[in-house]
């Protein structure tokens, strides 16, 4: 395990942040940004993305700020480590890549957010909370990316050739594509949040995609959501 800080347990009321990047300079500057906030401490940071999953293994922070380029395991890799092992944790990219090669893996691996290094801080700590309320924020450059990725696919993707979806499926789906978390669903249908899940994985299979935000891309295609 690599480490440049100690680990510290991390108060109640406050988001517990680790931050995974190579480069030491970045580390201390997104630290600076992150315990500025009243509602955040960062507890741990780590120097690659081997350590950036064992750290998150013993901490189980709230929020991972994860670079993409590291040494021994990359960003992408981290993610999709890092959330079979604590589904409960969120990623957030903070990177200087844009390309579609670097944006599209990323959110499919499961980040719910990305952010440059260039951007304001408080863009990078408005993407933090918004992770956490299991909505998506994405940099104009990574956004961009996206878009120019669904025009792509737009010709070569196909769906399923028949998708029926049930009642509760289709306003779980809806509140999904309004931004709301799983637990936010819940309390407006009055469910509890293990059937929130249930009907998302549900539809994931029906649909044949990976997670919740190929859910809402695939169902925005089949023209059953408008987005």
């Amino acid at each position: 395990m690599t480490t440049d800080q100690s680990p510290e347990p991390g108060s109640d009321e406050l988001l517990s942040v680790l931050i995974a990047d190579d480069e030491a300079v970045v580390r201390e500057t997104i630290s600076i940004y992150v315990n500025s906030a009243p509602d955040m401490q960062v507890v741990g940071t780590a120097a690659d993305g081997r350590a950036a999953v064992q750290m998150a293994e013993t901490l189980r922070p709230d929020i991972i700020l994860m670079d993409i380029q590291m040494p021994r395991v990359d960003g992408v890799e981290a993610v999709a480590e890092v959330l079979r092992l604590l589904p409960c944790t969120h990623v957030v990219m903070i990177t200087t890549f844009t390309s579609r090669e670097a944006v599209v893996p990323a959110l499919r691996a499961g980040a719910l957010g990305y952010v440059l290094k260039s951007d304001p801080p408080e863009r990078l700590l408005s993407a933090v909370r918004e992770a956490v309320a299991g909505r998506t924020q994405l940099s104009p450059e990574a956004l961009e990316a996206v878009v120019g990725h669904l025009r792509e696919s737009d010709n070569r993707a196909s769906l399923p050739a028949s998708v029926t979806l049930t009642a509760r499926e289709s306003e779980v789906l809806n509140h999904l594509a309004e931004g709301h978390s799983n637990r936010e669903i819940a309390e407006l249908m009055v469910l509890s949040e293990k059937s929130v899940k249930l009907h998302v994985t549900n539809m994931v299979s029906k649909f044949q995609v990976r997670d919740r935000l190929q859910l809402v891309i695939a169902a925005h295609k089949a023209g059953l959501i408008q987005l």
